[in-house]
């Protein structure tokens, strides 16, 4: 019999290659085409989902980040072409918003833009162009070529890159497979590190760990950076996320690690629990990502908590809507406060 289900296809390949790396048990989890939790066709966000994002707040944050990447524009000297390329778009809502509010603010930016969606299941791009039709000839998906002057946006995409466990037991790390118990269900398991990106980062957090310190180690997150870098030829890179410094991250004090599991609103951090519709995240560990941008030839910018970066974006918009008290103001006023 054919397994049906996520669990059922991980279990079975367990059972018939031996235990894996945590990061393909998320993987198969997350991004199957068929079971993976991202390609159902129910939102997987806001009130009737699993988890809220700055996007489902509503229209603000794709308008106050529209605003950025024209400012981008102007900076780079405006150039006839513009591409701003999405990662993790979900349904399109965030380009929808950016794209209503460049054409009704700033047409002479829209005229030149081009938005550009990676999207690795075919399922979400069938939302996405469903929600984006009124924009239908601006909208690529596929493109690989990179873009000669542009913005790359990830909203809350880093996070979900599949990520590896380890564990600090005996004097050393072990990596965390996912293996099965005598009956049937799934467990962690120690092994011997043997990913080369993943032993680097190990040796450069050392051995100062206390006995069972586990922790996240995302080498595929630096991977997309430099993905990320490679895609424009000019331009910047925008990951809006959750997430620490290295120094913050690795703390001691932070011993069972950042691991998050999302369903119906409600937080845990077990993994193997109804696989395929929960959520798997990890916070970023922002040092990793940054090492990664500049090796792949950027500069940092900046690396701020998404209220100030918010409210510096908001600051004239504000200016100019004091004494504004219409509905659709103070509505704006209220996603505002939620977003910072």
């Amino acid at each position: 019999m054919t397994p049906t289900t996520p669990a059922q296809r991980l279990a079975d390949h367990i059972r018939n290659s031996g235990p894996m790396p945590f990061s393909s048990f998320m993987g198969a989890a997350l991004y199957d085409p068929e079971t993976g939790y991202y390609a159902a066709e129910a939102s997987r966000t806001g009130r009737a989902g699993d988890f809220f994002t700055s996007v489902s707040v509503g229209p603000v944050f794709g308008e106050l980040m529209a605003e950025q990447f024209c400012r981008v524009w102007e900076l780079t000297g405006k150039p006839p072409e513009f591409t701003i390329i999405e990662s993790g778009a979900n349904d399109g809502r965030f380009a929808r918003d950016v794209l209503d509010w460049t054409r009704t603010r700033r047409e002479d930016f829209y005229e030149v833009l081009q938005y550009q969606i990676d999207e690795i299941l075919t399922s979400a791009v069938v939302r996405q162009r469903a929600t984006l039709a009124d924009h239908g000839d601006k909208i690529i998906h596929d493109a690989a070529f990179p873009a000669a002057c542009g913005c790359y946006f990830a909203n809350e995409v880093l996070d979900a890159v599949p990520f590896r466990r380890v564990r600090f037991s005996q004097g050393k790390w072990h990596e965390l497979l996912v293996g099965l118990t005598d009956s049937g269900d799934f467990c962690w398991m120690e092994s011997a590190p043997e990913d080369r990106a993943l032993k680097r980062r190990l040796d450069w957090l050392g051995t100062g760990f206390p006995e069972g310190y586990t922790t996240e180690i995302s080498p595929a997150a630096a991977s997309h950076v430099r993905y990320a870098a490679s895609r424009l030829e000019r331009g910047v890179l925008f990951f809006a996320d959750y997430g620490y410094d290295a120094a913050t991250y690795y703390d001691v004090h932070r011993a069972t690690g950042t691991l998050r599991c999302y369903h119906r609103h409600q937080a845990h951090e077990n993994p193997f629990a109804e696989v395929g519709e929960t959520d798997i995240t990890a916070h970023v560990d922002f040092s990793l990502a940054a090492t990664a941008a500049v090796g792949a030839g950027c500069a940092v910018a900046g690396f701020m908590d998404q209220g100030c970066f918010l409210m510096g974006a908001a600051e004239e918009g504000l200016r100019k809507m004091e004494g504004d008290v219409t509905p659709s103001a103070a509505l704006w006023h209220r996603q505002f406060r939620t977003l910072t």
